[in-house]
């Protein structure tokens, strides 16, 4: 690939809010390979630091313009291993990227002048779409521009999110939920599928915060990896590690002892320092928790309403759901086992047909989380209530006997596997099979 003469392009992602604060800038972007083939970027990050993203686009007119609307990225999966000062929070100054095209983008070729590289500066409270968390090395964070950005385990490696080990084990994978001053319609409407008139009544809902939400549940090796003193007997032990965490209590989550609820770990106080969240946080420098109630249903409708799976498709039925098939794994599908007339758990040590599913084995939704639906009923930071109408979305702190819990499980029918689902358990119940969790965190850097 000859690109010894190339173009360079610059831009910033801000938001209004940051316009009263120093914005980055991006200046003096320029684009070199050696005769080795190393791919050589430098810039000038200035006024701020900043998030830096990096992208190399391609126009088949060489003489084109360079805002040329026929500029077009080669795609995330030929740049995601370039290293540097990309990918990352960066100071400012004059920096430097290198990338190997062959390494990633082998057998491409570009006419003299057909290629530019496109450095984007992202403010802080203003982080790109995806972030991963290292939980192997402490405070290693990487953010990406979008899903087919993020690394894969191998060249030419296509489904990089479900394909790549990493992101089961010992990586959190984290997507941006653009939330802030969404009104959006919580609870479902009359006549929805095995609607509860009492848990699931419709309010209109405007959160205050975008956040990032983890991809996938938490795993059991990614557990491991964080609280290994603390881990308990899985329900399923074949391909266990990368299966969901399950027989998790809420209690061990924030307050670190599985039988006592102790109120100095209460949101929006924060876990307790030798909790699963508080290791969590201490290990990557970010505020990690459970989401909210109401933060948990926007991003697992992913803009579909009531009646509605979260990949847009219809609520078909209370019971089996070919719409739910794809989406996750619950009774009907391989959850439980028939055993003639009724449906029965398989054994501990079933194949991943069975029980729960390794995490990302079924169809994303709109916004790219997988198993929103079924798998493991998930942990949420509020207090359980019936008729939470009154709160407009805020978390409930108005103490009761139970944790809310969402998103059915894969001993459930399709009803109980709802987006507006509703379902709670004592905080101290560990229930295995039963309940997971996913994180949640501030979308931006503090």
């Amino acid at each position: 690939m000859n690109i010894k003469k190339l173009t360079a392009a610059a831009l910033a992602a801000t938001t209004s809010a940051a316009l009263t604060a120093a914005v980055p800038e991006i200046s003096g972007v320029t684009m070199a390979q050696d005769v080795a083939r190393l791919v050589t970027i430098t810039y000038t990050l200035a006024d701020a630091p900043a998030v830096v993203t990096v992208d190399v686009q391609t126009n088949a007119n060489t003489s084109a313009a360079a805002d040329d609307p026929g500029w077009t990225s080669i795609g995330g999966e030929a740049v995601w291993n370039a290293t540097g000062d990309v990918w990352k929070k960066v100071e400012t100054g004059s920096r430097t990227i290198t990338w190997r095209p062959d390494h990633s983008w082998p057998d491409h070729k570009i006419a003299d002048g057909g290629a530019r590289a496109v450095v984007t500066a992202w403010a802080l409270d203003n982080t790109p779409d995806y972030m991963v968390v290292d939980l192997a090395v402490a405070n290693t964070v990487r953010y990406y521009p979008a899903v087919d950005f993020l690394p894969g385990s191998e060249i030419g490696q296509t489904g990089t999110i479900t394909n790549n080990l990493a992101y089961k084990t010992s990586q959190l994978v984290m997507r941006k939920i653009m939330a802030r001053g969404v009104e959006w319609t919580m609870g479902s409407a009359a006549g929805e599928t095995q609607r509860s008139t009492a848990t699931e009544t419709a309010q209109r809902v405007t959160l205050t915060n975008n956040y990032y939400i983890g991809v996938f549940e938490v795993t059991q090796a990614q557990w491991k990896n964080i609280a290994p003193s603390s881990r308990t007997t899985p329900k399923f032990s074949v391909d266990g590690d990368i299966r969901p965490m399950e027989g998790a209590s809420y209690n061990e989550l924030r307050s670190s002892n599985t039988t006592s609820d102790n109120a100095s770990y209460h949101w929006p106080k924060d876990p307790n320092p030798s909790s699963f969240l508080g290791l969590l946080r201490s290990k990557t420098g970010l505020d990690f928790d459970l989401p909210s109630d109401a933060q948990w249903e926007f991003a697992a409708r992913a803009g579909h309403g009531s009646g509605y799976w979260n990949d847009g498709s219809v609520v078909l039925n209370k019971d089996e759901d070919a719409n739910l098939d794809k989406l996750g794994r619950y009774r009907y599908n391989g959850g439980q086992i028939l055993n003639g007339t009724s449906y029965v758990d398989p054994a501990v040590d079933c194949g991943v047909t069975n029980g729960t599913a390794i995490v990302g084995s079924y169809a994303p939704n709109s916004w790219g989380l997988y198993d929103m639906h079924g798998n493991v009923w998930e942990w949420c930071l509020d207090w359980y209530a019936g008729d939470i109408t009154a709160l407009h979305g805020a978390v409930n702190t108005s103490a009761s006997t139970h944790r809310v819990c969402r998103g059915g499980s894969w001993y459930m029918p399709a009803g109980c596997c709802r987006s507006a689902y509703r379902n709670n358990g004592m905080p101290y119940n560990q229930n295995p099979g039963g309940y997971g969790f996913r994180v949640v965190c501030t979308a931006g850097l503090r």
